[in-house]
């Protein structure tokens, strides 16, 4: 018995499993075996290494291939990687911020863009260099620049007018900095009637909505654009800010800057005004600043003036222009042209008076009619009525001719009037004539004339 006891516990004591025994786990609250919340349960559903589902795992660390599907909620299945190259970050092709030459990778991204896709770049501090690359500023697609600062020999000169890539291909002086787009509308197939555009912003029509807080106000705009010319300009610092900037090559084609359309397609019944172009603008009453509400230009871009063609046409108007007093104490003037030295030719006051002189010209006025009809003519309006049809004046103010509202015609040293029936007292004008049925009468002194009979023609 003893041989087989100490048998028994040499056995006991050379087992490793049964030497290095592990304590058994005490799970609390306890988890049996069967039953949907057993341990049978949870094991029968652990993740299948090859076609398993995680449900709100916590990941920390790894790499994803970009093979793994997404599913949409609209049920579009796609691949992870197709779903992250619908944003074109120019990091995942290999461009790095600073000094280092992002060029191919830039390019790459721009091909991969082809497709139209946004090309982002993320900010950073350091901006991106190009240094490799050849752009023409006509890349098609937009690029979300993000307030990078972009350098390199690849963009070219801006300041030159030689800007590529993130330059205006109009306009390669500037340089974009946050977004900027080209398209092609043109490689689009039209119709046979309508047009294709590049962009299109629209509203739906406005309409009453008793949620506005004055439910008889409602307004809305299609589109706001504003920016503000912030402060510190002086007479030596130039700070020009533009709220949109225009621009229309002609080069062969004919085109149109800007186009503004009002269409009537019903009666206006709400008793307001429908403006094709509204220009307002001013500040408290004043406040004197130079600014103009619309000026027409026909200039070079080294300032030096241009021959006109037509700045401002307007044709088949009921009223080509209306211009309004808004009160009897409005002062200033409707119309005023000036000459090149500043002198003003031709004024159009609000009371009413207009005043016209000739500066430096061979001709102060030249009337010609077709035939058959008036060059001027002027109208007394009442027997009663007096005053000049017309007037000259010398630079002392004399009258060198008139034609008064009478019929009386003056012209210096040859007067001619329609007064009659003179006698030893009457006064004259040297130079004046005048006659009556019997004698002609003409002035040779002051206060003195000679009389030249008339005979009746038998």
């Amino acid at each position: 018995m003893m041989t087989r006891y100490i048998l028994a516990l040499a056995l006991f004591v050379g087992a490793p499993g049964l030497a290095s025994a592990q304590s058994v786990p005490t799970l609390s609250p306890p988890v049996t075996l069967s039953g949907p919340t057993g341990m049978k349960s949870a094991l029968a559903t652990k993740a299948d290494v090859s076609n398993g589902s995680l449900k709100s795992p916590n990941i920390t660390g790894g790499t994803l291939d970009g093979a793994q599907s997404i599913t949409t909620t609209s049920g579009i299945t796609q691949s992870l990687a197709s779903l992250l190259g619908q944003q074109i970050n120019i990091v995942n092709y290999g461009a790095v911020a600073g000094g280092t030459d992002s060029g191919t990778a830039i390019k790459n991204a721009l091909s991969t863009a082809a497709n139209r896709f946004p090309v982002y770049f993320p900010y950073s501090a350091y901006g991106y260099t190009l240094n490799s690359g050849t752009y023409t500023g006509k890349e098609i697609g937009t690029w979300l620049l993000n307030g990078n600062r972009i350098t390199g020999n690849a963009i070219g000169v801006p300041n030159a007018g030689t800007g590529t890539l993130i330059s205006p291909y109009t306009n390669p002086y500037l340089i974009a900095t946050d977004r900027k787009s080209v398209y092609d509308p043109a490689a689009i197939p039209q119709p046979n009637t309508g047009a294709t555009v590049a962009e299109s912003v629209e509203c739906l029509p406005n309409r009453a909505n008793g949620q506005n807080a004055n439910v008889n106000r409602n307004w809305i705009a299609c589109r706001y654009v504003g920016a503000d010319t912030g402060s510190g300009g002086t007479t030596s610092i130039d700070i020009s800010t533009e709220v949109e900037n225009w621009v229309l090559n002609v080069s062969g084609n004919h085109g149109l800057a800007f186009e503004i359309d009002t269409n009537f397609n019903a009666a206006v019944t709400d008793g307001q005004w429908t403006t094709g172009l509204f220009l307002t603008g001013g500040g408290a009453a004043g406040t004197n600043v130079n600014s103009v509400a619309l000026s027409i230009m026909h200039a070079a871009y080294d300032g030096s003036w241009l021959p006109w063609t037509t700045g401002l046409s307007i044709r088949e108007a009921t009223n080509q222009i209306q211009q309004y007093k808004a009160s009897a104490g409005e002062a200033g003037f409707f119309q005023q042209a000036f000459d090149e030295s500043s002198n003003a030719i031709y004024w159009l006051d609000k009371m009413g008076n207009q005043t016209a002189q000739i500066v430096n010209a061979k001709k102060g006025f030249v009337g010609s009619a077709p035939t058959g009809y008036d060059e001027f003519s002027a109208t007394r309006q009442t027997s009663t009525d007096t005053g000049f049809f017309i007037r000259y004046f010398d630079e002392k103010a004399k009258t060198l001719a008139s034609i008064d509202k009478s019929g009386g015609a003056v012209v210096s040293n040859l007067i001619n009037t329609n007064r009659t029936g003179e006698s030893a007292s009457s006064t004259c004008t040297p130079g004046e004539m005048h006659a009556d049925d019997l004698n002609l009468y003409v002035c040779i002194s002051t206060g003195k004339y000679k009389i030249v009979a008339l005979q009746a023609i038998q």
